[in-house]
C-alpha cells in the first residue's frame, strides 16, 4: 500500500503525540505515587492507635509504643524514611488513608471485605480469632449464657468485634469503647460482664492476669491482622507487601512478637 508524504506525517505526528501522552501519563502517575511522595518527604506517616496493648499503646512520654509500632518503625528503618506517628481511634485507622493523612495504618487492623471497599491491604503478619474473657469468679460458663438483655459485652467502637458480638450473642447489650483498652478497664472495674477482643491479645493478657480472668470457651472469627494503605496505589502495595513477607520469613516478627506478646509466634495461618 502506497501513502503519500502527507499521509505519513500524520502518522509519524500522531505517533509522536501517542509516545508523548504515555511518558506525560507515566509521569504523573510516578508524582501522584505514594512511593514517590513519602521518598521526596522523607517522612513517614503511620496512624496508629493510642490504647491497644500490646500492639500499640503510648508511653509515659507520650510517644506510641508497642508491637505494631516496632514493625512501623522497621518499616521506616529499610526505607530510609523518618516515621510519623498520627494517633487515631478504631474508625480513624480507615479515614486517615481516606483523606490521605496517613501513609499506611498499622493499628492491629484485619482486612475483610468490607474495608477494602475503601482501602487497601497487604498480606496479614499475624492471624488471629475473637475471644470472649470474664472475670474469674463470673457466673457465666458459655457465650450461650451470655446472649442474654442482663449481660453486658464490651469491645472497641469500630472494629470487628462489633458484628461479631452481634451474631454470637445478639440479646446481650453491647457497651462500645474508644479503645481496647478502656474496654479492658470496664471489665476490671465491673462496668461489663465480658470483654470480646483479639485472641492474641487476650492471650498476652492472661499471661499476665491468668489469676483474675478466664476465656468462655469458643473462637469465633479468623482474622488476618495487616497493613492498610490508600486504595489503587499498586507501587506502594508492592513495596509493603514485600516488606511483609522478608518481615515474616526473616524470624523479625517471631523476635518481635516474643518482645511485645510474651509467648512465641503461632503459624501465620493459623486454624481455628
Amino acid at each position: 500500500m502506497k501513502m503519500d508524504r502527507r499521509s505519513l506525517f500524520g502518522v509519524f505526528a500522531f505517533g509522536a503525540f501517542a509516545g508523548a501522552l504515555a511518558l506525560s501519563s507515566a509521569a504523573e502517575a510516578q508524582q501522584s505515587s505514594i512511593l514517590a511522595d513519602v521518598l521526596k518527604r522523607g517522612v513517614i506517616r503511620i496512624a496508629t492507635i493510642g490504647g491497644n496493648p500490646p500492639y500499640s499503646s503510648l508511653g509515659p512520654d507520650g510517644k506510641p509504643v508497642g508491637y505494631d509500632i516496632d514493625i512501623a518503625n522497621m518499616l521506616a528503618e529499610q526505607l530510609k524514611l523518618k516515621a510519623e506517628f498520627i494517633i487515631v481511634d478504631v474508625p480513624g485507622r480507615i479515614t486517615a488513608l481516606q483523606t490521605k493523612r496517613a501513609d499506611v495504618t498499622f493499628a492491629n487492623f484485619t482486612a475483610n471485605v468490607e474495608r477494602s471497599k475503601v482501602i487497601a491491604f497487604t498480606d496479614p503478619y499475624v492471624v488471629v480469632g475473637s475471644i470472649y474473657m470474664v472475670k474469674k469468679d463470673s457466673p457465666l460458663q458459655t457465650v450461650e449464657q451470655l446472649n442474654d438483655a442482663k449481660y453486658k459485652i464490651g469491645f472497641a467502637r469500630g472494629g470487628t468485634a462489633e458484628g461479631i458480638s452481634a451474631l454470637t450473642a445478639p440479646k446481650a447489650q453491647k457497651v462500645r469503647f474508644d479503645t481496647v483498652g478502656d474496654a479492658y478497664l470496664a471489665m476490671q472495674s465491673g462496668q461489663i460482664d465480658a470483654h470480646l477482643q483479639d485472641s492474641l491479645q487476650n492471650a498476652s493478657y492472661l499471661a499476665k492476669d491468668g489469676d483474675k480472668y478466664r476465656n468462655l470457651p469458643g473462637n469465633h472469627s479468623y482474622e488476618e491482622i495487616s497493613i492498610g494503605l490508600p486504595a489503587g496505589d499498586f507501587d506502594w502495595w508492592r513495596v509493603l507487601n514485600i516488606f511483609v513477607k522478608n518481615f515474616n520469613a526473616s524470624g523479625d516478627n517471631a523476635r518481635l512478637f516474643k518482645k511485645w506478646f510474651g509467648y512465641e509466634l503461632p503459624p501465620i495461618q493459623q486454624k481455628f
